[in-house]
């Protein structure tokens, strides 16, 4: 009977415990989550204009025009009137970001500077259009 006592007991120490190892992977997880940065897209490709000057910008808020005058934001399709409620919605994930608008060289110069305009009526007053370098 004491053999048997002291077989069990050895083998009750021999077991490893990974539920402390779990709690710091999945808080770790946790911690990457809340601190990574995602990349906005527009959702097409546009032909932008060439500039002399450029700064590099990591936008909260990423609009693309197309050359049939079309705007897009986060991949979907949106009417001018609907940008600056888009906007808003998007500057409270991120209330401190700027904006980007990548216009289409062939796009036309009122229609940027009416989306420029709902961006600024939205709160973001750091505001960009994108463009290539040469």
């Amino acid at each position: 009977m004491a053999r048997r006592s002291l077989q069990s007991a050895t083998e009750e120490e021999e077991d490893v415990n990974v539920t402390p190892l779990l709690d710091i992977v999945f808080i770790m997880l946790i911690f990457f989550i809340v601190t990574s940065t995602f990349i906005k897209e527009p959702g097409i490709d546009v032909v932008r204009p060439v500039a002399t000057t450029q700064e590099k910008q990591n936008p909260a808020v990423l609009i693309a025009i197309n050359e049939n005058d079309e705007i897009y934001i986060n991949k979907e399709r949106v009417e001018l009137s609907e940008v600056r409620y888009q906007v808003e919605e998007l500057r409270r994930e991120t209330p401190k970001g700027n904006a980007v608008v990548q216009a289409d060289a062939g796009a036309k110069s009122e229609l940027t500077l009416d989306v420029l305009q709902q961006v600024k009526d939205a709160g973001i007053q750091d505001v960009a259009v994108s463009t290539v370098s040469d």
